[in-house]
Protein backbone atom coordinates (compact mmCIF):
# COMPACT_ATOMS: atom_id res chain seq x y z
CA UNK A 1 0.00 0.00 0.00
CA UNK A 2 1.26 3.48 -0.91
CA UNK A 3 0.11 6.02 1.67
CA UNK A 4 1.84 9.37 1.69
CA UNK A 5 1.55 12.83 3.22
CA UNK A 6 3.91 15.02 1.21
CA UNK A 7 5.01 18.53 2.09
CA UNK A 8 6.60 20.06 -0.99
CA UNK A 9 5.33 23.64 -0.80
CA UNK A 10 6.52 24.87 2.58
CA UNK A 11 4.08 23.12 4.90
CA UNK A 12 5.38 21.82 8.22
CA UNK A 13 4.55 18.59 10.02
CA UNK A 14 2.61 18.92 13.26
CA UNK A 15 0.73 16.90 15.87
CA UNK A 16 -3.04 16.63 16.14
CA UNK A 17 -2.99 18.92 19.19
CA UNK A 18 -1.03 21.58 17.32
CA UNK A 19 -3.99 22.01 14.97
CA UNK A 20 -5.66 23.79 17.91
CA UNK A 21 -3.07 26.58 17.81
CA UNK A 22 -4.51 28.07 14.60
CA UNK A 23 -7.44 30.43 15.27
CA UNK A 24 -10.63 29.51 13.43
CA UNK A 25 -11.97 32.32 11.20
CA UNK A 26 -15.36 33.87 11.82
CA UNK A 27 -18.47 32.74 10.01
CA UNK A 28 -19.90 35.03 7.33
CA UNK A 29 -22.94 34.90 5.06
CA UNK A 30 -20.89 33.21 2.33
CA UNK A 31 -18.40 31.24 4.43
CA UNK A 32 -18.87 28.55 7.07
CA UNK A 33 -15.58 27.66 8.83
CA UNK A 34 -14.60 24.09 9.65
CA UNK A 35 -12.15 23.78 12.54
CA UNK A 36 -8.95 21.91 11.57
CA UNK A 37 -8.81 19.99 14.84
CA UNK A 38 -12.53 19.20 14.99
CA UNK A 39 -12.49 17.91 11.41
CA UNK A 40 -9.61 15.52 12.13
CA UNK A 41 -11.10 14.30 15.42
CA UNK A 42 -14.52 13.76 13.84
CA UNK A 43 -12.99 11.60 11.09
CA UNK A 44 -11.03 9.63 13.69
CA UNK A 45 -14.19 9.08 15.74
CA UNK A 46 -16.45 8.13 12.82
CA UNK A 47 -13.87 5.77 11.31
CA UNK A 48 -13.18 4.14 14.70
CA UNK A 49 -16.93 3.51 15.13
CA UNK A 50 -17.65 2.27 11.61
CA UNK A 51 -14.55 0.30 10.62
CA UNK A 52 -15.47 -2.90 12.41
CA UNK A 53 -12.54 -5.23 12.91
CA UNK A 54 -10.00 -2.42 12.54
CA UNK A 55 -8.06 -0.37 15.08
CA UNK A 56 -6.36 2.99 14.81
CA UNK A 57 -2.79 2.62 13.56
CA UNK A 58 -1.24 6.07 13.16
CA UNK A 59 -1.88 9.61 11.97
CA UNK A 60 0.19 12.48 10.59
CA UNK A 61 -0.67 16.11 9.91
CA UNK A 62 0.81 19.21 8.32
CA UNK A 63 0.00 22.92 8.29
CA UNK A 64 0.86 25.49 5.65
CA UNK A 65 3.34 28.16 6.77
CA UNK A 66 0.51 30.48 7.82
CA UNK A 67 -1.63 27.67 9.26
CA UNK A 68 -4.48 28.41 6.89
CA UNK A 69 -4.32 25.02 5.16
CA UNK A 70 -4.25 21.63 6.90
CA UNK A 71 -3.40 18.20 5.48
CA UNK A 72 -3.44 14.77 7.10
CA UNK A 73 -3.40 11.00 6.71
CA UNK A 74 -4.93 8.52 9.17
CA UNK A 75 -4.50 4.74 8.90
CA UNK A 76 -6.32 1.82 10.49
CA UNK A 77 -5.08 -1.77 10.76
CA UNK A 78 -7.02 -5.04 11.08
CA UNK A 79 -7.34 -6.22 14.68
CA UNK A 80 -7.07 -9.93 13.84
CA UNK A 81 -5.53 -10.16 10.37
CA UNK A 82 -5.21 -13.43 8.55
CA UNK A 83 -1.76 -14.69 7.52
CA UNK A 84 -2.11 -13.16 4.06
CA UNK A 85 -3.95 -9.94 4.94
CA UNK A 86 -1.57 -7.05 4.51
CA UNK A 87 -3.83 -4.14 3.59
CA UNK A 88 -4.66 -1.16 5.78
CA UNK A 89 -7.43 1.40 5.49
CA UNK A 90 -6.00 4.87 4.79
CA UNK A 91 -7.92 8.14 5.08
CA UNK A 92 -6.58 11.42 3.74
CA UNK A 93 -8.01 14.79 4.73
CA UNK A 94 -7.51 18.46 4.00
CA UNK A 95 -9.10 21.74 5.04
CA UNK A 96 -8.58 25.48 4.65
CA UNK A 97 -9.38 28.67 6.52
CA UNK A 98 -8.60 31.01 3.62
CA UNK A 99 -11.12 29.72 1.06
CA UNK A 100 -8.38 28.34 -1.21
CA UNK A 101 -9.72 24.78 -1.18
CA UNK A 102 -12.76 22.81 -0.09
CA UNK A 103 -12.79 20.50 2.89
CA UNK A 104 -11.95 17.03 1.59
CA UNK A 105 -11.62 13.36 2.45
CA UNK A 106 -10.13 10.47 0.44
CA UNK A 107 -10.17 6.79 1.40
CA UNK A 108 -8.30 3.89 -0.17
CA UNK A 109 -5.61 1.28 0.07
CA UNK A 110 -3.51 3.85 -1.80
CA UNK A 111 -3.88 7.45 -0.64
CA UNK A 112 -1.85 10.52 -1.54
CA UNK A 113 -2.17 13.91 0.16
CA UNK A 114 0.20 16.71 -0.81
CA UNK A 115 0.35 20.41 -0.01
CA UNK A 116 0.62 21.11 -3.75
CA UNK A 117 -3.08 20.08 -3.74
CA UNK A 118 -2.64 16.57 -5.17
CA UNK A 119 -5.37 14.68 -3.31
CA UNK A 120 -6.12 11.10 -4.38
CA UNK A 121 -7.76 7.90 -3.18
CA UNK A 122 -10.36 5.34 -4.25
CA UNK A 123 -13.23 7.33 -2.73
CA UNK A 124 -13.30 11.13 -2.53
CA UNK A 125 -15.58 13.56 -0.67
CA UNK A 126 -15.37 17.34 -1.22
CA UNK A 127 -17.48 20.04 0.46
CA UNK A 128 -17.31 23.80 0.05
CA UNK A 129 -17.36 25.95 3.19
CA UNK A 130 -20.86 27.21 2.53
CA UNK A 131 -24.34 26.84 3.97
CA UNK A 132 -25.93 26.48 7.38
CA UNK A 133 -25.93 22.68 7.02
CA UNK A 134 -22.28 22.45 5.99
CA UNK A 135 -21.11 20.46 9.05
CA UNK A 136 -24.09 18.07 9.04
CA UNK A 137 -23.84 17.48 5.29
CA UNK A 138 -20.10 16.79 5.47
CA UNK A 139 -20.63 14.40 8.39
CA UNK A 140 -23.20 12.42 6.37
CA UNK A 141 -20.86 12.26 3.36
CA UNK A 142 -18.01 10.99 5.54
CA UNK A 143 -20.21 8.25 7.02
CA UNK A 144 -21.36 7.18 3.54
CA UNK A 145 -17.80 7.15 2.19
CA UNK A 146 -16.49 4.99 5.06
CA UNK A 147 -19.36 2.52 4.67
CA UNK A 148 -18.62 2.30 0.93
CA UNK A 149 -14.90 1.83 1.57
CA UNK A 150 -15.51 -1.38 3.52
CA UNK A 151 -16.90 -3.07 0.41
CA UNK A 152 -13.94 -1.82 -1.65
CA UNK A 153 -11.37 -3.14 0.83
CA UNK A 154 -13.11 -6.51 0.96
CA UNK A 155 -12.85 -6.74 -2.83
CA UNK A 156 -9.19 -5.70 -2.82
CA UNK A 157 -8.41 -8.35 -0.18
CA UNK A 158 -10.06 -10.98 -2.37
CA UNK A 159 -8.05 -9.80 -5.40
CA UNK A 160 -4.79 -10.01 -3.46
CA UNK A 161 -5.54 -13.55 -2.32
CA UNK A 162 -6.45 -14.56 -5.86
CA UNK A 163 -3.12 -13.18 -7.14
CA UNK A 164 -1.26 -15.16 -4.48
CA UNK A 165 -3.05 -18.33 -5.55
CA UNK A 166 -2.38 -17.91 -9.29
CA UNK A 167 0.84 -19.41 -10.61
CA UNK A 168 2.97 -17.22 -12.87
CA UNK A 169 6.25 -18.49 -14.31
CA UNK A 170 9.27 -16.27 -14.84
CA UNK A 171 8.55 -16.15 -18.57
CA UNK A 172 4.95 -15.12 -17.91
CA UNK A 173 6.21 -12.38 -15.57
CA UNK A 174 8.40 -11.06 -18.40
CA UNK A 175 5.35 -10.95 -20.65
CA UNK A 176 3.34 -9.24 -17.90
CA UNK A 177 5.91 -6.47 -17.43
CA UNK A 178 6.13 -6.05 -21.20
CA UNK A 179 2.36 -5.65 -21.45
CA UNK A 180 2.32 -3.06 -18.67
CA UNK A 181 5.05 -1.15 -20.49
CA UNK A 182 3.17 -1.29 -23.78
CA UNK A 183 -0.02 -0.06 -22.08
CA UNK A 184 1.84 2.91 -20.60
CA UNK A 185 1.48 1.85 -16.98
CA UNK A 186 5.26 1.55 -16.66
CA UNK A 187 7.64 4.02 -18.28
CA UNK A 188 10.73 2.68 -20.04
CA UNK A 189 12.84 3.39 -16.95
CA UNK A 190 10.28 1.78 -14.65
CA UNK A 191 10.05 -1.23 -16.95
CA UNK A 192 13.80 -1.76 -16.56
CA UNK A 193 13.42 -1.47 -12.79
CA UNK A 194 10.62 -4.06 -12.80
CA UNK A 195 12.69 -6.50 -14.87
CA UNK A 196 15.57 -5.98 -12.45
CA UNK A 197 13.23 -7.01 -9.61
CA UNK A 198 12.48 -10.20 -11.54
CA UNK A 199 16.17 -10.98 -11.99
CA UNK A 200 17.35 -9.90 -8.54
CA UNK A 201 14.34 -9.59 -6.21
CA UNK A 202 14.79 -7.07 -3.39
CA UNK A 203 12.13 -8.79 -1.24
CA UNK A 204 11.54 -12.47 -0.45
CA UNK A 205 7.89 -12.32 -1.58
CA UNK A 206 9.05 -11.30 -5.08
CA UNK A 207 10.85 -14.64 -5.56
CA UNK A 208 7.83 -16.96 -5.73
CA UNK A 209 6.19 -18.01 -8.99
CA UNK A 210 2.88 -16.21 -8.51
CA UNK A 211 0.98 -13.34 -10.09
CA UNK A 212 1.29 -11.51 -6.76
CA UNK A 213 5.08 -11.55 -7.08
CA UNK A 214 4.94 -10.15 -10.61
CA UNK A 215 2.41 -7.52 -9.52
CA UNK A 216 4.70 -6.41 -6.68
CA UNK A 217 7.67 -6.08 -9.03
CA UNK A 218 5.53 -3.60 -10.97
CA UNK A 219 4.40 -1.70 -7.85
CA UNK A 220 8.02 -1.46 -6.70
CA UNK A 221 8.92 0.14 -10.02
CA UNK A 222 5.96 2.53 -9.79
CA UNK A 223 7.43 4.14 -6.67
CA UNK A 224 9.40 6.44 -8.97
CA UNK A 225 6.23 7.82 -10.60
CA UNK A 226 5.64 11.58 -10.55
CA UNK A 227 3.52 12.55 -7.55
CA UNK A 228 0.48 13.50 -9.63
CA UNK A 229 0.52 10.13 -11.45
CA UNK A 230 1.01 7.69 -8.55
CA UNK A 231 -2.66 6.89 -7.90
CA UNK A 232 -3.55 6.83 -11.59
CA UNK A 233 -0.79 4.34 -12.44
CA UNK A 234 -1.52 2.06 -9.49
CA UNK A 235 -5.20 2.03 -10.48
CA UNK A 236 -4.31 1.22 -14.08
CA UNK A 237 -2.02 -1.61 -12.92
CA UNK A 238 -4.79 -3.15 -10.82
CA UNK A 239 -7.43 -2.75 -13.54
CA UNK A 240 -5.27 -4.40 -16.21
CA UNK A 241 -4.17 -7.21 -13.88
CA UNK A 242 -7.70 -7.95 -12.80
CA UNK A 243 -9.05 -7.86 -16.35
CA UNK A 244 -6.41 -10.27 -17.65
CA UNK A 245 -6.01 -12.73 -14.80
CA UNK A 246 -8.79 -12.48 -12.19
CA UNK A 247 -12.02 -12.51 -14.20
Amino acid sequence: MTTQLLTQCGSRRCSLEQLLTIPEPEKTKSYTPLNHYDFAVNILTIASDLLKGYRFDRDSYALSSDGQKMFGVITFRKINPGPDEELKVAIGLRNSYNKTMSAGLVIGSTVLVCDNLVFSGDIKVMRKHQGEDMHEDLHDQIVTAIYKSQHNFHQISEDVQAMKNRTMTQKQKYEFIGLLTGEGVLSATQSSAAYKELWKPSHEEFKVDTLWAGYNCATEALKSSPVHQIIQRHSALHKITKGLYLN
